[in-house]
Protein backbone atom coordinates (compact mmCIF):
# COMPACT_ATOMS: atom_id res chain seq x y z
CA UNK A 1 0.00 0.00 0.00
CA UNK A 2 1.77 3.18 -0.87
CA UNK A 3 0.80 5.63 1.43
CA UNK A 4 3.22 8.53 0.01
CA UNK A 5 -0.07 8.72 -2.31
CA UNK A 6 -1.78 10.46 0.90
CA UNK A 7 1.12 12.76 1.63
CA UNK A 8 2.09 14.06 -1.30
CA UNK A 9 -1.73 15.41 -1.96
CA UNK A 10 -1.65 19.06 -2.11
CA UNK A 11 -2.90 20.45 1.29
CA UNK A 12 -6.19 21.73 0.40
CA UNK A 13 -6.51 18.12 -1.01
CA UNK A 14 -5.54 16.25 2.43
CA UNK A 15 -8.38 18.83 3.87
CA UNK A 16 -10.95 17.44 1.31
CA UNK A 17 -10.27 13.87 0.93
CA UNK A 18 -11.97 12.78 4.35
CA UNK A 19 -15.47 14.51 3.37
CA UNK A 20 -15.28 13.26 0.01
CA UNK A 21 -14.74 9.73 0.71
CA UNK A 22 -17.28 10.06 3.68
CA UNK A 23 -19.57 11.10 0.99
CA UNK A 24 -18.80 8.15 -1.20
CA UNK A 25 -19.55 5.87 1.72
CA UNK A 26 -22.78 7.50 2.73
CA UNK A 27 -24.33 7.52 -0.82
CA UNK A 28 -22.70 4.83 -2.51
CA UNK A 29 -22.24 6.36 -5.89
CA UNK A 30 -20.29 9.14 -7.34
CA UNK A 31 -21.46 10.05 -10.72
CA UNK A 32 -19.82 12.19 -13.35
CA UNK A 33 -22.99 13.60 -14.78
CA UNK A 34 -24.84 14.61 -11.71
CA UNK A 35 -24.25 18.30 -10.76
CA UNK A 36 -24.16 17.32 -7.03
CA UNK A 37 -21.65 14.70 -7.57
CA UNK A 38 -19.72 16.42 -10.08
CA UNK A 39 -16.92 17.79 -8.46
CA UNK A 40 -16.16 15.07 -5.83
CA UNK A 41 -16.13 12.84 -9.07
CA UNK A 42 -13.37 14.65 -10.29
CA UNK A 43 -11.68 14.89 -7.38
CA UNK A 44 -11.85 11.43 -7.06
CA UNK A 45 -10.63 11.00 -10.51
CA UNK A 46 -7.70 13.56 -10.16
CA UNK A 47 -6.33 11.66 -7.19
CA UNK A 48 -7.54 7.99 -7.40
CA UNK A 49 -4.27 6.34 -6.14
CA UNK A 50 -4.74 8.38 -2.67
CA UNK A 51 -8.68 7.57 -2.52
CA UNK A 52 -7.97 4.53 -3.12
CA UNK A 53 -5.33 3.88 -0.16
CA UNK A 54 -7.56 5.52 2.01
CA UNK A 55 -10.41 3.43 0.83
CA UNK A 56 -7.77 0.14 1.20
CA UNK A 57 -6.81 1.22 5.29
CA UNK A 58 -10.47 0.44 6.01
CA UNK A 59 -11.40 -2.61 3.88
CA UNK A 60 -12.94 -0.80 0.84
CA UNK A 61 -11.81 -0.99 -3.11
CA UNK A 62 -12.78 1.75 -5.17
CA UNK A 63 -14.76 0.90 -8.29
CA UNK A 64 -15.30 2.99 -11.49
CA UNK A 65 -17.55 2.27 -14.39
CA UNK A 66 -15.58 3.39 -17.00
CA UNK A 67 -18.90 3.74 -19.32
CA UNK A 68 -21.15 5.31 -17.49
CA UNK A 69 -18.60 7.41 -15.28
CA UNK A 70 -19.42 6.44 -11.54
CA UNK A 71 -17.29 5.61 -9.00
CA UNK A 72 -18.58 3.14 -5.98
CA UNK A 73 -16.75 2.14 -2.94
CA UNK A 74 -17.62 -1.57 -2.04
CA UNK A 75 -16.39 -3.23 1.27
CA UNK A 76 -14.41 -6.87 2.06
CA UNK A 77 -16.18 -7.40 4.60
CA UNK A 78 -19.95 -7.74 5.26
CA UNK A 79 -20.21 -5.21 8.02
CA UNK A 80 -20.67 -2.49 6.11
CA UNK A 81 -22.90 -3.90 3.01
CA UNK A 82 -26.29 -2.86 2.99
CA UNK A 83 -28.81 -5.74 3.30
CA UNK A 84 -32.14 -5.09 1.12
CA UNK A 85 -36.05 -7.07 2.04
CA UNK A 86 -37.08 -8.93 -0.27
CA UNK A 87 -39.19 -6.66 -2.03
CA UNK A 88 -36.27 -4.37 -2.23
CA UNK A 89 -34.38 -6.48 -4.04
CA UNK A 90 -37.14 -7.53 -6.24
CA UNK A 91 -37.34 -3.91 -7.22
CA UNK A 92 -33.09 -3.59 -8.02
CA UNK A 93 -33.80 -7.02 -10.03
CA UNK A 94 -36.90 -5.42 -11.75
CA UNK A 95 -34.88 -2.13 -12.91
CA UNK A 96 -31.72 -4.24 -13.90
CA UNK A 97 -33.61 -6.57 -15.92
CA UNK A 98 -35.03 -2.99 -17.62
CA UNK A 99 -31.89 -1.74 -17.88
CA UNK A 100 -30.53 -4.49 -19.88
CA UNK A 101 -33.76 -5.13 -22.20
CA UNK A 102 -34.26 -1.47 -23.44
CA UNK A 103 -30.09 -1.48 -23.96
CA UNK A 104 -30.33 -4.20 -25.58
CA UNK A 105 -33.24 -3.04 -28.10
CA UNK A 106 -32.37 0.52 -28.72
CA UNK A 107 -28.98 -0.02 -28.64
CA UNK A 108 -28.55 3.24 -26.16
CA UNK A 109 -26.09 5.42 -26.06
CA UNK A 110 -26.82 6.88 -23.05
CA UNK A 111 -29.22 4.98 -19.92
CA UNK A 112 -32.12 4.20 -20.79
CA UNK A 113 -35.72 5.84 -19.63
CA UNK A 114 -38.88 3.36 -18.62
CA UNK A 115 -42.45 4.67 -16.99
CA UNK A 116 -43.92 3.77 -14.04
CA UNK A 117 -46.33 1.62 -15.63
CA UNK A 118 -43.47 -0.13 -16.86
CA UNK A 119 -41.98 -0.84 -13.32
CA UNK A 120 -44.99 -2.08 -11.77
CA UNK A 121 -45.90 -4.70 -14.75
CA UNK A 122 -42.05 -6.20 -14.71
CA UNK A 123 -42.51 -6.55 -11.23
CA UNK A 124 -45.51 -8.88 -10.96
CA UNK A 125 -43.94 -10.60 -13.93
CA UNK A 126 -41.19 -10.99 -12.05
CA UNK A 127 -42.64 -12.23 -9.10
CA UNK A 128 -44.99 -15.07 -11.06
CA UNK A 129 -47.40 -14.00 -9.21
CA UNK A 130 -49.81 -10.91 -8.24
CA UNK A 131 -47.85 -10.12 -5.89
CA UNK A 132 -48.18 -6.44 -6.39
CA UNK A 133 -47.58 -3.10 -3.96
CA UNK A 134 -49.70 -1.12 -2.64
CA UNK A 135 -49.06 2.93 -3.75
CA UNK A 136 -47.36 3.98 -0.46
CA UNK A 137 -44.77 0.38 -0.07
CA UNK A 138 -44.28 1.90 -4.28
CA UNK A 139 -43.16 5.29 -3.41
CA UNK A 140 -40.77 4.53 -0.81
CA UNK A 141 -39.18 2.12 -2.26
CA UNK A 142 -38.71 4.33 -5.63
CA UNK A 143 -37.80 6.73 -3.16
CA UNK A 144 -35.30 4.81 -1.75
CA UNK A 145 -34.20 3.97 -4.48
CA UNK A 146 -33.38 6.96 -6.17
CA UNK A 147 -31.29 7.61 -2.96
CA UNK A 148 -29.22 5.34 -3.35
CA UNK A 149 -28.17 6.64 -6.98
CA UNK A 150 -30.26 4.04 -9.07
CA UNK A 151 -33.11 6.06 -10.64
CA UNK A 152 -33.83 9.49 -10.53
CA UNK A 153 -37.24 11.45 -12.03
CA UNK A 154 -37.15 13.64 -15.26
CA UNK A 155 -37.06 17.29 -14.96
CA UNK A 156 -36.73 17.17 -11.08
CA UNK A 157 -39.89 15.98 -10.68
CA UNK A 158 -41.26 13.96 -7.50
CA UNK A 159 -42.22 10.32 -7.62
CA UNK A 160 -45.70 9.61 -8.47
CA UNK A 161 -46.79 5.80 -8.78
CA UNK A 162 -50.20 7.40 -9.76
CA UNK A 163 -49.01 8.66 -12.76
CA UNK A 164 -48.17 5.26 -15.05
CA UNK A 165 -47.15 7.51 -17.63
CA UNK A 166 -44.42 9.27 -15.35
CA UNK A 167 -40.90 8.51 -16.57
CA UNK A 168 -37.78 7.32 -14.61
CA UNK A 169 -34.29 7.57 -15.57
CA UNK A 170 -32.53 3.73 -14.82
CA UNK A 171 -28.91 5.51 -13.99
CA UNK A 172 -25.69 2.86 -14.95
CA UNK A 173 -25.26 2.29 -11.34
CA UNK A 174 -28.08 -0.45 -11.31
CA UNK A 175 -25.45 -2.48 -13.16
CA UNK A 176 -23.00 -2.05 -10.65
CA UNK A 177 -25.28 -3.18 -7.77
CA UNK A 178 -25.74 -7.07 -8.53
CA UNK A 179 -22.70 -8.94 -9.24
CA UNK A 180 -24.25 -10.07 -12.57
CA UNK A 181 -22.92 -10.06 -15.70
CA UNK A 182 -24.74 -11.67 -18.41
CA UNK A 183 -28.33 -12.36 -19.35
CA UNK A 184 -28.01 -15.95 -18.09
CA UNK A 185 -26.89 -14.86 -14.45
CA UNK A 186 -29.68 -12.44 -14.56
CA UNK A 187 -32.46 -15.34 -15.31
CA UNK A 188 -31.15 -16.96 -12.36
CA UNK A 189 -31.31 -14.68 -9.87
CA UNK A 190 -35.24 -14.01 -11.66
CA UNK A 191 -35.89 -17.56 -10.99
CA UNK A 192 -34.23 -17.35 -7.36
CA UNK A 193 -36.85 -14.58 -5.96
CA UNK A 194 -39.62 -15.60 -8.13
CA UNK A 195 -39.57 -18.91 -5.85
CA UNK A 196 -38.72 -16.93 -2.42
CA UNK A 197 -41.53 -16.76 -0.05
CA UNK A 198 -40.27 -15.02 2.80
CA UNK A 199 -41.57 -11.94 2.95
CA UNK A 200 -38.61 -10.26 5.53
CA UNK A 201 -35.98 -12.17 3.83
CA UNK A 202 -32.92 -10.51 2.86
CA UNK A 203 -30.03 -10.63 0.44
CA UNK A 204 -26.17 -8.81 0.75
CA UNK A 205 -25.68 -7.20 -2.87
CA UNK A 206 -23.85 -4.28 -2.00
Amino acid sequence: MEFNHLSSLPEKSQRDLPRVINRLLGQAFLHQDKDDDKDDYYFIHRNRAACETALELAGFNLLHDDYHRIFQAVSEYSYCRARYKLDETLMILVLRKLYEEHIERLSLAQDPVVTIGEVREEYRTITGKERDLGIIQYENLLRRLRTIGLIETLDGRSIDVHDTDARLRLRGSVRMILPIQNVDELDAWVRKYRTSAAEEETEEIV
